[in-house]
C-alpha cells in the first residue's frame, strides 16, 4: 500500500502557534526575520513547523487551499542527457495544458531535495515530481501533511508515495548479466559510480550480481568515489585487471563509467570483446560511434516524461483511478559488438 498522506487543508499558522505556546504573529516573525526571535522560541517554532509540516505560503494573498499553476520537478542531475531528455517531454505536455515547471537539482543529496521540497510546496503547486523513492524523514514529514499530487519518476518496485512512473533498475542489471551469460562470460566485475550517490546504480548492481551468481558465477564489485570521471575509471580498471586477470566481462554502472573502461582498455590492447566484454546504461548518443559500438540498456527518458504529465493533468481532472497509478515501462537491451 502507499505511504498515508494527508488529504485535508494546509497546516495554517495558527497551528504552529498554538503549538510552540507562542503568538502568531511571532511565528510570522520569525518566518521573516528568524535573528529577532529568541532563540528559545525560535526552538519550539522550529520544532512545531517540523511536527505538523508546515508551509508558509509564498502566494501574497493566496488561499491556502488554492493552487498554482506551477508543478515542481526535482532531479538528481540537470548535466546528462538521462533527465534532461524527460524534462523536455514533461515540460512540453505541461505546458500546453497551461502548466509551468519549477526544476530543482538535488545534486544525489537528501537534504538538499528536503530544502527543494520545502521550498517548492510553498507555492502551493498543481503537482510535484521526484525522482526515484528515496526521500529523507523530513521530506517525508512535509509529504504526508501535504495534498499535492505527487509522481515519483525513474524507479518502480516500490508502493510509491501517490503515482509512480518508471522501470525497475535491478531488471537492468539481471539483463546484462543474462546476456554475458549467454556469451559464455562467468567470470565478471561491476564498476560503478558511488552508490551512496546513485542508489538506483546500487540497484542496477544487485541486479547484476544476483544473476551472475545463480548461474554459477562470480563478480567483483568496484566503485568510483564520487562522479565518472575518466581518469579514475582508468586507474580504476587497470587495477582490477591487474588484481583479477581472470575477469572475462564488466558491466558498468552508466554508459559513461564504460567509456572509461574501454579507453583503459584500449590503452592496455585489451581487445573489446574478445579478451574483455564490456556494457553500460543509458544508450547515449556516442554508444553508437565508440569502437566497438557499446552493448547497453535503453531506459524509457521520453516515455517517463510522457506518462509522468499524463497522469499528473487525468489526477488534476479527478479523472485517474488508483488502479492506474503505477507504470512499469520497462527497459530494452541493445545488443552491440562490445558483448
Amino acid at each position: 500500500m502507499a505511504r498515508n498522506r494527508r488529504s485535508s487543508q494546509r497546516v495554517t499558522m495558527g497551528e504552529v502557534a498554538q503549538l510552540a505556546n507562542v503568538s502568531p504573529s511571532t511565528v510570522s516573525l520569525y518566518l521573516r526575520r528568524p535573528g529577532e526571535v529568541s532563540p528559545r522560541r525560535a526552538d519550539k517554532i522550529q520544532a512545531a513547523i517540523d511536527r505538523l509540516g508546515y508551509l508558509p505560503n509564498t502566494m501574497a494573498g493566496g488561499l491556502a487551499s488554492s493552487r498554482s499553476n506551477v508543478i515542481g520537478v526535482l532531479v538528481p542531475t540537470i548535466t546528462n542527457s538521462f533527465f534532461s531528455e524527460t524534462l523536455e517531454t514533461l515540460e512540453r505536455h505541461l505546458r500546453s495544458a497551461g502548466y509551468q515547471l519549477l526544476i530543482g537539482n538535488t545534486e544525489f543529496d537528501d537534504s538538499r531535495e528536503e530544502e527543494l521540497i520545502r521550498s517548492i510546496l510553498s507555492w502551493n503547486p498543481a503537482g510535484l515530481v521526484l525522482t526515484g523513492f528515496l526521500h529523507n524523514r523530513k521530506s517525508l514529514s512535509l509529504l504526508a501533511h501535504n495534498d499535492t499530487p505527487i509522481v515519483e519518476m525513474w524507479d518502480y518496485g516500490q508502493p510509491g508515495l501517490d503515482m509512480v512512473v518508471g522501470f525497475s533498475h535491478h531488471s537492468c542489471g539481471r539483463l546484462v548479466a543474462e546476456h554475458m551469460l549467454r556469451q559464455g562470460r562467468r567470470r565478471m566485475a561491476f564498476v560503478s559510480t558511488n552508490f551512496q550517490r546513485d542508489v538506483r546504480a546500487g540497484d542496477r548492481y544487485h541486479g547484476f550480481r544476483d544473476t551472475v551468481e545463480a548461474a554459477g558465477g562470480t563478480v567483483e564489485l568496484r566503485e568510483l568515489s564520487g562522479r565518472s570521471h575518466a581518469e579514475e575509471t582508468g586507474r580504476l580498471t587497470q587495477t582490477l585487471l591487474q588484481e583479477h586477470p581472470e575477469i572475462e566481462a564488466i558491466a558498468c554502472s552508466n554508459d559513461m563509467v564504460a567509456l572509461g573502461v574501454m579507453m583503459e582498455c584500449q590503452r592496455q590492447h585489451w581487445a573489446i570483446p574478445d579478451r574483455i566484454a564490456l556494457a553500460g546504461f543509458g544508450n547515449l548518443d556516442f554508444t553508437t560511434s565508440t569502437v566497438p559500438p557499446l552493448t547497453t540498456i535503453e531506459p524509457p527518458r521520453r516515455e517517463i516524461g510522457q506518462h509522468t504529465a499524463r497522469m499528473l493533468l487525468s489526477r488534476l481532472k479527478g479523472e485517474l483511478p488508483e488502479s492506474d497509478r503505477r507504470l512499469d515501462l520497462g527497459v530494452r537491451l541493445v545488443e552491440r559488438q562490445s558483448v
